[in-house]
């Protein structure tokens, strides 16, 4: 079996760009890595195509969508999701697996694929599908990753944040769909609107503390926050922490002052990951354009 891994990732705001090219489109804002996320293993020579996620068999259209560009319709083999943060929560899973499915399956078939196309392939992918639109360039950066340039590695572009690797904490409290969001023109209006704007305030003064800051001030300008999620927020600045709602899953993930989260539900945590997404076996890294 062959082995790839890429990080969780928690977008804090956002704004989408589109493009009819869809290796161009995709949003701008920011995020961070985590060092918890997605392991994908390859089994060739099965019966069918099978897709598991934590041992259960899974319909996964952004996975299929990854293996069928890379090796065709209904190839046989078995990909192995293992996953360590919730599915639907706003932690980048469906980005996580196609990156980490695209990294296993280049080893395990030695295909003559770079890194690039590799992401290019998992980007359009989340694309299509509807189930993101700037994970993958994060996941495949690490750490706290400014998106300037919409679009897969290569079109897209990243600045890094130079930060340690912190310690995040966050509650989950209720699943939020992607697409449903995607589609909502009044709620898009407000997320490209606000995103943008707190994007250049963050290029102008770029820190974890502006980015938790600014990553409020969306959430809650374009209403995208819940209440209860308000109430968790809240709850940690009052213990002098700093925290907001990942973009999108109704999760509330905070830097310090976590420990009151267990109020509104079962904590967990997790610090951020510098490193990308890699293949474990060859501890291949993905360099993408940067400024």
């Amino acid at each position: 079996m062959t082995d790839a891994f890429a990080p969780a990732h928690i977008t804090g705001f956002f704004a989408v760009r589109p493009d009819p090219d869809p290796i161009k489109a995709g949003s701008v804002g920011c995020g961070f890595c985590l060092e918890k996320g997605v392991t994908a293993s390859i089994k060739q020579d099965t019966e069918e195509l099978v897709i598991k996620f934590n041992n259960e068999p899974i319909k996964f259209p952004t996975v299929e969508w990854v293996i069928e560009k890379l090796l065709g319709q209904k190839p046989k083999l078995t990909v192995d999701l293992k996953c360590d943060v919730p599915l639907g929560f706003g932690f980048g899973v469906s980005g996580a697996a196609a990156l980490s499915s695209a990294f296993a399956i280049r080893s395990a078939f030695d295909l003559e694929m770079d890194m690039n196309r590799l992401a290019a392939v998992a980007h359009v992918a989340e694309v299509v599908n509807r189930t993101g639109m700037g994970d993958v360039a994060g996941q495949c950066a690490g750490g706290v990753v400014i998106r300037t340039v919409p679009g897969a590695p290569g079109p897209g572009t990243v600045e890094k944040l130079a930060v340690d690797s912190q310690q995040i904490s966050w509650v989950c409290l209720g699943e939020i769909s992607t697409a449903s969001v995607l589609k909502d023109e009044t709620t898009m209006h407000a997320v490209n609107k606000v995103g943008e704007r707190v994007l250049k305030l963050l290029v102008k003064d770029p820190g974890v503390e502006n980015f938790m800051s600014l990553s409020k001030e969306f959430a809650v300008e374009t209403g995208l926050i819940s209440l209860r999620a308000l109430d968790a927020v809240e709850a940690v600045e009052a213990q002098g922490g700093m925290a907001s709602m990942a973009m999108l899953g109704e999760t509330v993930f905070a830097l310090g002052g976590g420990d009151v989260l267990s109020r509104f539900g079962k904590v967990d945590s997790s610090r951020i990951s510098i490193k990308g997404a890699r293949c474990l076996k060859e501890g291949d890294y993905l360099t993408l354009s940067q400024r």
